[in-house]
């Protein structure tokens, strides 16, 4: 992709575009729709009490500037530029409708009643879904307030890891997910009044086919702001469009939480943290065998390359992988270190990861994938009590010539004791 080049970060490009940011001005990372709408409270309905930890803040710290949250789902900056919409049809206690998740007051806003109509009509398959529709968009001016021009790759990350938060919370539920890609998502841009400034990128559902078919929504739902403030980006609006139509089967039976107790996931969910620094330490086998069960096979089945370099995993060779393979003995931590813009994390780590891809057609879906991953080894992590962290930025050709790959570079992800 043309605009994926455009954004690379270089040795020279970071220090030569370096700029000051007055956090006084970072947009509101919360959507607030009126006051005047039904608002239902997820802890008031015993079936959906668990949504919360789909986005739940989990940390909170007063400032003179004002509060501070860190939530169930980590996000490039602690910037938070995913809104989670679901439809309900079929939903015990719930009138049928199209809602959105307000993650700071974990409550449901009612934004319009279905009956004929509903989002099942700009999928592929316009039959009645009896259950749970989700759909992730993303307000990128809260990313591209530090990010620039950048901010189209880490709304993608971060609608990648709400994904997988989501997929979660279903786990926990005892529902069963199915991830869609492949939606009239421009069409559904406009039936959701969203201008330039929020978009969708994925779908999540955990429902029963039915037989009728649906129409589309009988209304335009009304025009609510995503921040307080906004300065547009042309080119992350026309990067998106660009790219945002494509084909692409749902997918599912996702097995990444199977044999898992609910309460040890829950658990795992409302404990992760994006960690700092690591203090050293051997990762166990059994440990680093439970992160990475299924999710090479995934990857490379969505095309998804996952390269790693090994620093300190019992009874595992050090250096430079790809999947199960080794392709270089030797200490690469100093060079992990360097690749992520000289952040120590990189190199401190027990292992890195590196995600790439050479999916062009669908490379907002390999992106997106690469963030989902993300997510299971950061649940997966925390039940293993081991640190993790995702790395967005790092200079692109270098990581390239180092894996030796011409794919695309789409993401860094550290973990360690």
């Amino acid at each position: 992709m043309k605009f994926h080049k455009e954004t690379d970060h270089s040795y020279h490009s970071v220090r030569r575009n370096a700029s000051f940011l007055d956090w006084r001005t970072q947009p509101r990372s919360t959507k607030h729709y009126p006051h005047f709408q039904l608002r239902y409270k997820l802890e008031e309905n015993e079936l959906l009490d668990d949504l919360k930890l789909t986005g739940t803040d989990t940390y909170r710290h007063n400032y003179p500037e004002g509060p501070y949250y860190l939530r169930t789902v980590p996000s490039a900056g602690a910037l938070y530029p995913c809104e989670v919409y679901v439809q309900l049809r079929a939903v015990k206690g719930m009138i049928d409708g199209i809602y959105h998740y307000e993650p700071l007051k974990d409550s449901l806003t009612l934004l319009h009643e279905i009956d004929s109509d509903g989002v099942e009509h700009y999928f592929g398959d316009a039959r009645q879904n009896r259950g749970f529709t989700f759909l992730i968009s993303a307000v990128y001016f809260r990313s591209s307030w530090k990010y620039k021009d950048r901010a189209i790759r880490y709304i993608l990350l971060d609608s990648g890891h709400q994904l997988g938060s989501l997929y979660a919370a279903l786990c926990v539920m005892g529902l069963e997910s199915t991830i869609h890609f492949e939606f009239d998502k421009l069409t559904l841009n406009k039936a959701f009044g969203f201008r330039d400034d929020e978009a969708f990128t994925c779908a999540l559902s955990a429902a029963q086919k039915g037989e009728k078919e649906i129409a589309k929504l009988k209304q335009t739902l009304p025009y609510v702001s995503g921040c307080d403030y906004l300065e547009t980006n042309r080119f992350i609006e026309e990067s998106y469009r660009e790219s945002a139509e494509y084909s692409a089967e749902p997918i599912e039976k996702l097995p990444f939480f199977e044999h898992i107790p609910k309460e040890q996931l829950r658990q795992a969910i409302l404990m992760r943290r994006s960690i700092r620094a690591f203090a050293g330490g051997t990762i166990g086998e059994s440990a680093f065998a439970h992160i990475i069960r299924d999710l090479f096979e995934f990857a490379a089945a969505h095309e998804v390359s996952i390269y790693y370099t090994l620093h300190d995993v019992e009874g595992q060779s050090i250096g430079l992988y790809r999947y199960d393979e080794l392709l270089q003995e030797g200490n690469f931590r100093p060079k992990s270190r360097y690749l992520a813009l000289e952040q120590n994390l990189g190199g401190q780590s027990g292992v890195t990861f590196y995600f790439t891809s050479a999916a062009e057609s669908t490379y907002q879906k390999a992106y997106i994938l690469s963030g989902f991953i993300a997510q299971i080894i950061y649940l997966r992590c925390s039940m293993e009590n081991i640190g993790c962290s995702g790395i967005g930025a790092y200079y692109d050709t270098e990581v390239q010539e180092f894996l030796g790959t011409e794919e695309n570079v789409l993401y860094m992800l550290a973990i360690g004791k």
